[in-house]
């Protein structure tokens, strides 16, 4: 059996990585990029686990096997399919036990050779926690802060479409870290994904400086790594500005694509209701109910988000991005003064 150690991943390529795990396991975390092939189902799991705590670890493993052995001639059919594509293919399971053991096993017996990731998920996930300090160490950042709405998360993406080297704190964590910050985001990240998904895009970073917005130590139930956001605190901070106009139709495009908004809003509505007072939260609500959107944006940018409001550290530079296309021309200039390594193709 070839077995590969999690640092070695990414010394291979031409690769495609298998996580073999039930689909509710994988879809609450997995290496970034990786694909499912489930050994079991969801409720093929549960029944395994309810006869290992009933019946014992051998009655448990017998009917495993029985159900595996059910599904191996699609198994195998789906791993020729991977190896007629890919050099190299690596499975992997929760921490290297027996689903991936006897998977590299029966596959290597039918004459299909795959990798079996040494200490599965468990040891990625010990390694790439290790190694984000060593991803940081050459890397500073250029910090966008500003009021609600200004367009922190709009230009990060337009700056990326240009090349710029991004870290997107919100879009890996599929959330805005304020109590409206889950609104239209249907995605839920767990912190283990989000860590893998930081982790791969530190990993993409190949300047000296980067850009990424303010946050505080967690972005709703996400956990910032604590080396990240004192990376962070040290970098050089930028403050953005714009129109109370602009803020509200910003506000607006960003929160309510998805069907379901104003619900989620009325909720948030009752999570900050001790904060508004009672008055104003019932003004709030009839403003929802009513429809007057643009209205209830700009009452609780006035009531509630300028009031609490606080830059960590004195910004070295404040851009007006009303026009947005020139902000983003600034801030490509403020990356020119800084970053001092960066590739040749990137367009200086």
């Amino acid at each position: 059996m070839l077995e590969i150690e999690a640092h070695e991943l990414y010394n291979l390529e031409d690769k495609v990585l298998v996580d073999v795990r039930s689909p509710s396991e994988y879809n609450e975390f997995h290496i970034p990029g990786a694909i499912n092939l489930p050994i079991f189902e969801d409720e093929e799991k549960k029944i395994i686990g309810f006869i290992y705590r009933t019946q014992g670890t051998q009655k448990a493993k017998d009917f495993g096997y029985s159900i595996a052995q059910s599904k191996l001639a699609r198994i195998f059919d789906s791993f020729r399919k991977l190896k007629d594509n890919h050099r190299y293919v690596i499975v992997y399971c929760w921490r290297g036990g027996m689903r991936s053991q006897e998977l590299c096993k029966a596959l290597s017996s039918a004459g299909i050779q795959v990798i079996r990731l040494k200490g599965g998920y468990r040891a990625y996930r010990q390694f790439i926690l290790q190694d984000i300090q060593n991803r940081l160490r050459g890397v500073n950042f250029l910090v966008l802060t500003g009021k609600t709405g200004v367009g922190k998360s709009k230009i990060l993406r337009l700056l990326k479409m240009e090349g710029l080297p991004v870290i997107d704190l919100e879009d890996l964590a599929q959330d805005r870290g304020s109590v409206f910050g889950k609104v239209g985001k249907k995605t839920k990240v767990s912190q283990k994904m989000f860590d893998a998904l930081l982790y791969e895009s530190l990993r993409g970073i190949n300047c000296d400086y980067a850009f990424i917005e303010d946050e505080s130590r967690c972005v709703g139930n996400i956990h910032l790594p604590d080396v990240l956001w004192s990376k962070k605190e040290e970098g050089v901070f930028i403050e953005l500005e714009n129109s109370m106009e602009n803020r509200v139709k910003n506000i607006l495009e960003e929160y309510t694509k998805v069907e379901g908004w104003e619900e989620e809003v009325r909720q948030s509505l009752e999570r900050i209701k001790k904060y508004l007072g009672e008055s104003d939260y019932t003004e709030a609500l009839n403003m929802l109910k009513n429809k007057k959107y643009e209205t209830l944006v700009k009452f609780l940018i006035e009531t509630h988000y300028d009031r609490r409001y606080r830059v960590s550290k004195k910004p070295i530079y404040t851009i007006n991005c009303s026009d947005i296309q020139r902000c983003k021309a600034e801030l490509i200039k403020i990356f020119d003064t800084y970053s001092k390594i960066c590739p040749s193709s990137f367009p200086r």
